[in-house]
């Protein structure tokens, strides 16, 4: 597909932040491209109902137009920001400051794509099950995954009271929201990544607290 028919696909789809059904039809690669997105994705989803998975196999297929579209104007940016990112972490020793200043340069960038992220969500929301739409959520974030980071979290770090897990899982909640930014696996592992680091200086505080608390009641 060229630049220009994608561009014009992505504004139809993007309009007043809502997913409005394109007119224009893709061209016969980027078709097969969606056919083999959205296929394994109503696969995946076991939807019985013919009608609905159709409507739920527009929708997605809305989205991937005005994902594929926003990222080849923006990756650029993005491509150059978390390659700054990753090497400001690589440091040492290890100063996470300098890269959070590029995380939310990197926030910044995806904030155009937001608006858009959750009308797709909410049509979505309108077809699918709490179930459904959890799952499919889910499997968008493959490998990092929430359940999976979440319980590694608390392998990692098994005294945690509710409270905290919450912190914790709440945190990975919303790194699987920004995962549904992008539908490329490098990109996803870096937005957990990016999540991940937040998660661990939560642990960390915890973990300082303890040590002071013990610290403080020696002295007592």
């Amino acid at each position: 597909m060229t630049s220009r028919l994608l561009r014009l696909l992505a504004a139809l789809v993007l309009a007043a932040a809502s997913l409005v059904p394109a007119s224009a039809a893709p061209d016969a690669a980027t078709q097969k491209r969606l056919d083999g997105k959205t296929t394994k994705i109503i696969g995946a989803l076991k939807l019985e109902d013919a009608a609905k998975a159709e409507r739920v196999k527009t929708i997605l297929g809305d989205w991937f137009i005005a994902l594929w579209a926003w990222h080849e104007q923006h990756d650029p940016q993005l491509k150059e920001l978390w390659t700054k990112w990753n090497a400001a972490r690589a440091v040492v020793p290890k100063d996470e400051f300098p890269a959070e200043v590029i995380a939310t340069q990197i926030d910044d960038v995806y904030a155009s794509l937001r608006p858009a992220r959750d009308a797709f969500i909410a049509k979505l929301s309108a077809e699918l099950t709490p179930e459904q739409l959890d799952a499919f959520k889910e499997n968008w974030s493959r490998s990092p995954g929430r359940l999976r980071t979440y319980n590694a979290f608390l392998e990692i770090v098994p005294d945690l009271n509710d409270e905290q897990k919450k912190v914790i899982f709440d945190r990975l909640d919303r790194a699987r929201e920004d995962a549904l930014l992008t539908d490329a696996d490098k990109e996803i592992v870096a937005i957990f990544k990016r999540h991940k680091v937040k998660a661990e200086a939560y642990v960390g505080s915890l973990e300082w607290a303890k040590l002071h608390r013990a610290f403080a009641n020696k002295g007592k």
